[in-house]
């Protein structure tokens, strides 16, 4: 693809994500929510060989084969829970304070004071359930901001518009590369959200993940220890009337950068977040692959996660 059609791709997404935040932002939550639900069935039909991919990010914390008729299912309900997600995301800057409380429920919000005790920031690590941008409002409502760790490098004007929308809520953006902005938030106290389910990448943290190994982003528990915030793993699911349900989830703290300290503090994020994802794999939308897909990426995923359990250095592995 030229530069030229990349921008030209570029306005014409922009414009149609603003054509349909104009008629879903004129509509009622009540009414768009089923035809966003409609919209994502359709995208599953459509979705080609995304499905097999997201038959096989299911299959395992459903432990199931991925062409088992139940992995289907809930994977047709990713697609539609993904489809309500960004209905609900174009609808964020309009949300008012009554309005947030009575979509997000946060049950144990005192948790925060607990993970600021040592006078630094916490960060948020979560996976792609339900929509960690939609607790910006809630949060607002408590006087609270948070910030969220997102791609800077495409789609220019519509990333704009999308950090002025979520600033509105006091949700601001920090581009992945910007490691000064990362360390300032967590230095000010602030909450920052990192999302851990990115998929297997060589270089990053090995993990057992519902069974198998692949590897979680080093990124959390260097933040971690570098910086002295805990780690809160939180659980975020949207439940039958399309409210939200917030917890987090007991602290974990990276003590230092040695290799055995990063793997027991990842991993322990890993089995933490498994929990959350198992409650309800159908609410997991991850279109992309989580775990290796090549046998030389599998062997070598393995051997790292077994060098990280023997203590060894697994970044020589």
């Amino acid at each position: 693809m030229t530069r030229t059609d990349e921008r030209r791709l570029e306005v014409v997404t922009y414009w149609a994500y603003r054509l349909a935040e104009r008629i879903i932002t004129s509509l009622p939550r009540r009414l768009v929510m089923p035809a966003a639900a409609a919209v994502g069935n359709i995208a599953y039909d459509l979705a080609g060989s995304k499905q097999a991919v997201i038959h096989a990010n299911l299959a395992r914390p459903m432990q199931r084969d991925p062409d088992d008729p139940r992995v289907k299912r809930a994977s047709r309900r990713s697609f539609q829970n993904y489809a309500r997600y960004l209905a609900d995301m174009m609808r964020l800057a309009g949300i008012t304070p009554n309005q947030a409380r009575d979509l997000v429920a946060i049950a144990n919000l005192e948790i925060l004071t607990d993970a600021r005790a040592g006078g630094r920031g916490v960060l948020h690590c979560t996976v792609h359930i339900g929509g960690m941008d939609i607790i910006g409002p809630a949060m607002k409502a408590h006087g609270e901001s948070i910030h969220v760790v997102a791609d800077d490098t495409t789609y220019g004007r519509l990333y704009d518009h999308l950090a002025a929308a979520r600033a509105s809520q006091h949700v601001f953006l920090i581009g992945w590369r910007n490691l000064r902005g990362l360390f300032r938030a967590l230095r000010a106290g602030e909450n920052l959200v990192l999302f851990c389910d990115g998929g297997y990448r060589r270089g990053d943290v090995p993990v057992e993940f519902f069974g198998e190994a692949t590897t979680f982003p080093i990124g959390p528990a260097t933040l971690s220890a570098k910086s002295g915030a805990p780690m809160l793993p939180v659980a975020f699911r949207r439940n039958a009337d399309d409210r939200f349900s917030v917890r987090g989830l007991p602290l974990i703290v990276c003590a230092n950068t040695d290799p055995a300290e990063v793997y027991r503090a990842t991993q322990a994020l890993a089995d933490s977040l498994s929990s959350v994802i198992v409650e309800d794999p159908g609410q997991w939308y991850m279109f992309r692959p989580v775990w290796p897909q090549t046998d030389a990426d599998r062997v070598y995923a393995s051997e790292a996660l077994a060098a990280a359990r023997r203590g060894d250095d697994w970044t020589r592995a």
